[in-house]
């Protein structure tokens, strides 16, 4: 027994890969001897007893080089990825492939870049990820989503968000954020026809595919994490008026309270309320969070729970949410598999008013006098000095608004492996949605008194909708003479929606505290309404190549739609695309230096079907005449109305070199949409204004490119840096109505030739030096006084869409400390900032509405004065031109974190398996000479109804920034 132990050596070690992290199953054997080894645990240690005779060990894992290490007590090992890694699968639609025999223009972010950004909604996080995916925030409320758009805007009409498919559940764009991103094992975003057509209808502006994280073979892993931090208020690029300026500016004007005053009252004027202090606040973050996965050899599983609750950084704007995760996979037999995947979140989101009034805390804030008050001297809220008696402050705390929703996305499949070649796999999913929509005006109010119910108002409203899935999908792959490589795939789909609203109010409460509408004293009529829409696919897909150089990629899918008229339901759309492995040809081998080199293309076309679920149908609408219930035709109906058509051509390269130091992705895209949903303008002596019919083309085109290096990369020490970058151009080459402009809001406008959504505005010329007056061209581009409305002109150069968007950033790691960052940059767009247009009014509402300092400083005072402010006047117009349009390029440090992980060594000791602290800041520098609250512009106000989104700026939310601190165990 002596002599046996004598003979072997005890190896303990750790492996790792070149980012730091454990590799979890590696196998660790004797070199030589595969029958003597073992595999490492979840935190990648491992511990085996070796022959006193042997020298190496060797480990492996796949995706990575095999790697010959001596024999030691102590071993520590850094796995590099394999030229085998090259082929990585990745997820596409309805399956998997090999990336290197993939066609397709698809970009993955992984669980490391989505974990690291505290956003509340993961729409939101793809910021600056991926090339040719433009993200904007639609505000920065807590808890607010994002506009994305992939390739540029393929529509006019016509939704123009990607499709979200999570965990093979396609899903509604909106209220993400009552999930939670870090159940994401990654995200590929499909750009392409190759990538899409294979969706269909559904996949015309592109697809966003989401998977969840799943349990794997081995001990049972659990971490737990939990942040805290603050978020405040970004820092404006202009100032508004003091009690001092603001009385001496009245005074100059010879309106308002400072006429009254002397300038020594005016000196010692004793109110200065900075209204900016006031109103925002300091907002606070906190987040708890657990995991658990693991498995066996039948069965694997992952479970996670959250609690997310961040304040807003004004009262009465925050969100709080609450969910849930279990991912359950269990082999019945060798054949058959079955697995369930179901997230569920709860979420409280509280609003503030939006709308251009004095309730609005972004307008109020920058409209309301500084020499007035916030509170009276016994602490109540001050009325006085404010349009209406409306205090903000009042306003929040008496009138409070908030939604309940509850959001449930889940599926569960049946996968069939036979004849070794085959896999059926049949899943149903649901995506289920629930808004419950609070407002309470308080009876003591000002605003209950303002509307006429001085006794208080309550609303309630309710909201659900889902829709339902089926989706069979047969898939038959294999390799024949180990050089022809077949995959095929038929399947069909079939989708319902259903949603249902409906609301009630009452008014008249004897109490605040008693708010349930049983309790007003008048019910109002309730209202509500339904509306379904249902979708049949069938669809096929194949793939063929010829020791993996070749590639072919077909797809073609059939699409039924309910929104179309009854004989143009149906759609067929198709894509077929090439791809060529240089790098696997003969005259290839003796070049080192390039690892992969993969020129791919695809041609194809996809539909649109994203409009209202009835619009080709004639709609009757219900009143009332003499008290007595009415139906009269409100809408024309079209039978021929059908899909918008989008016809792509893209083109590109993949690269990987020095050993996959370097990899570099670049596309060229074209993508003309035809046959647009637009509203024709109709004779009005058919009693309507308008049809919606199939007409107008689009058409996008672009760049994109993408890179990624490691600058160094050692045992210890490693240094990341990526970028991306997307120049995307539109234009509109036919329109509707035989090419006759079609005005859009305030300022844009839809015309042949030109981008979409062009500004059309008078144009600013200035300040004449001589007498102080506004200077304008005429639409002929003479300088003139006057201004005239006729002689906006619309301006191919300036669009709300930017010419170029993108990010860059990098990882640096040494040893257990982590220090990352990533920018986002958007160059090219302009913004129509209507903010300025309101505090910047050349003297008109100056006794009322407090104004931007410049008015004062740089004004316009005697003859040879060199300015952009004209001579001020208490009746000067407010007038809309290019004065108030401005650039809206910038560039934000989007994140940064600096981590630092314990040493193994140490938490071992404690029984864990990892510790993590780390800290993050979020939107901490903004470089834009944009003079707005935030130059990120996402939907214009409610009420507003002044432009598309992101070409107006007026008391939108801004983004915050965001400092957190976190703590991660693993177990």
């Amino acid at each position: 027994m002596g002599l046996a132990i004598a003979q072997n050596v005890k190896v303990s070690g750790i492996v790792l890969d070149e980012s730091g992290e454990p590799v979890v199953g590696a196998s660790v054997i004797v070199k030589n001897q595969p029958a003597i080894g073992t595999i490492t645990s979840v935190d990648g240690q491992f511990t085996l007893d070796v022959p006193s005779a042997s020298k190496v060990l060797t480990i492996k894992f796949i995706g990575m080089a095999d790697q010959d290490v001596a024999v030691s007590s102590n071993v520590r090992v850094v796995m590099k990825i394999s030229e085998s890694a090259l082929d990585e699968v990745i997820v596409v639609a309805y399956g998997t492939s090999k990336k290197a025999t993939l066609t397709g223009s698809a970009t993955t972010v992984g669980a490391k870049d989505i974990e690291k950004v505290p956003m509340a909604s993961f729409d939101q996080i793809l910021q600056g990820q991926a090339p040719g995916v433009q993200v904007t925030a639609t505000s920065g409320r807590p808890g607010a989503g994002a506009n994305i758009t992939i390739r540029g805007a393929g529509s006019i009409n016509a939704g123009t968000s990607p499709l979200y498919v999570i965990d093979n559940v396609q899903v509604s764009a909106s209220d993400f954020a009552s999930l939670n991103p870090n159940d994401i094992e990654n995200m590929t975003v499909l750009k392409d026809a190759s990538a899409t057509t294979i969706y269909g209808s559904r996949g015309a502006n592109g697809v966003v595919l989401i998977t969840t994280k799943k349990g794997s073979k081995g001990k049972t892993r659990f971490t737990a994490r939990a942040q805290y931090g603050i978020t405040t208020k970004t820092q404006d690029k202009f100032e508004m008026m003091d009690a001092y300026e603001k009385l001496t500016y009245e005074k100059q004007l010879g309106t308002g309270e400072g006429v009254k005053l002397t300038d020594e009252e005016i000196a010692a004027y004793p109110i200065n309320t900075n209204w900016v202090d006031e109103v925002f606040r300091t907002g606070y973050t906190q987040v708890y969070e657990v995991s658990m996965s693991g498995g066996s050899d039948n069965t694997r599983f992952f479970v996670s729970g959250q609690y997310y609750k961040q304040d807003g950084i004004v009262p009465g704007s925050y969100f709080e949410r609450t969910t849930g995760r279990i991912n359950l996979e269990h082999d019945i037999n060798k054949y058959l598999t079955f697995g369930v995947k179901a997230t569920g979140g709860v979420s409280k989101e509280g609003y503030v008013r939006s709308d251009r009034n004095a309730l609005n805390p972004f307008n109020f804030v920058y409209s309301a006098n500084p020499y007035v008050p916030a509170y009276k001297e016994d602490g109540s809220f001050n009325s006085e000095g404010f349009p209406d008696g409306l205090n903000v402050l009042e306003q929040i705390a008496n009138n409070p608004r908030y939604d309940n929703k509850i959001k449930g996305v889940g599926s569960a499949y049946l996968q069939w492996k036979f004849l070794n070649d085959f896999t059926f796999v049949t899943s149903g999913g649901i995506d289920y949605n629930q808004i419950i929509g609070y407002q309470y005006n308080y009876p003591n109010s000002r605003l209950s008194q303002l509307l006429g119910s001085p006794y208080g108002y309550r609303n309630d409203s309710h909201t659900h909708y889902n829709t339902l899935s089926w989706t069979n999908v047969l898939t038959y792959e294999k390799t024949f003479n180990e050089v022809h490589g077949v995959k095929a795939i038929v399947g069909t789909e079939a989708l319902k929606y259903h949603s249902q609203t409906f609301n009630g109010a009452a008014q008249g409460f004897a109490t605040s505290r008693v708010d349930a509408l049983t309790s007003g004293s008048t019910a109002e009529k309730p209202d509500g309404n339904m509306t379904d829409w249902s979708l049949l696919s069938y669809l096929a897909a194949g793939n063929y190549t010829y020791e993996q150089r070749y590639i072919v990629d077909l797809a073609v899918r059939r699409d039924g739609s309910s929104r179309f008229g009854t004989d143009t339901k149906y759609g067929t759309f198709w894509a077929v695309g090439l791809g060529w492995n240089i790098t696997e040809e003969t005259f290839m081998e003796n070049i080192d230096f390039l690892n992969r080199l993969k020129i791919r293309g695809s041609f194809g076309q996809s539909g649109n079907n994203d409009i209202g679920n009835y619009d080709s149908q004639g709609v009757y609408s219900y009143g009332s005449y003499n008290n007595l219930s009415t139906s009269y035709p409100s809408r024309l109906p079209n039978p021929l109305l059908s899909w918008e058509k989008s016809t792509q051509f893209s083109a590109g390269f993949d690269a990987s070199l020095l050993d996959q130091r370097l990899n570099v992705t670049f596309d060229y895209y074209s993508r003309i949409n035809s046959d647009l949903l637009l509203d024709r303008p109709l004779s009005r002596t058919s009693g309507f204004g308008s049809r919606k019919e199939n007409i107008g083309e689009l058409k996008n085109h672009g760049l994109e490119l993408g890179i990624n290096g490691d600058v160094i990369r050692s045992n210890d020490f490693t240094l990341n840096l990526h970028a991306n970058v997307t120049h995307n151009i539109n234009e509109i080459t036919k329109l509707v109505n035989e090419g006759e402009d079609i005005d859009v809001g305030w300022n844009n406008v839809l015309k042949e030739g030109y981008p979409r959504y062009a500004y059309k505005m008078v144009r600013w010329a200035g300040v004449n030096p001589a007498n102080g007056e506004a200077l304008y061209y005429d639409k002929d581009g003479n300088i003139t006084a006057v201004y005239n409305g006729d002689d906006a002109v619309a301006m191919k150069d300036r669009t709300p869409d930017p010419k170029y968007y993108g990010g860059f950033g990098f990882n640096a790691k040494y040893k257990g400390i982590e220090l990352n960052a990533d920018f986002f940059y958007n160059y090219g767009n302009y913004i129509y900032n209507h903010v300025s247009f309101s505090t910047m009014a050349d003297g008109a509402q100056a006794s009322s509405k407090n104004m931007d300092k410049r008015l004062l400083t740089d004004q316009w005072l005697k003859p040879g004065d060199i300015t952009n402010v004209p001579r001020q006047d208490k009746n000067s117009p407010q007038l809309m031109s290019t004065r108030y349009l401005e650039d809206g390029s910038y560039l934000r440090l989007r994140n940064i974190t600096l981590a630092y992980t314990l040493p193994q060594k140490w938490v071992t000791k404690a029984s864990l398996s990892s510790v993590r602290v780390y800290a993050t800041g979020s939107n901490l520098l903004t470089f834009t000479g944009f003079t707005g609250l935030d130059p990120e512009i996402g939907n214009a106000p409610a009420g507003v109804g002044s432009g598309p989104a992101g070409s107006v700026l007026d008391y939108n939310y801004p983004a915050s920034r965001t400092f957190m601190f976190g703590l991660e165990v693993g177990f």
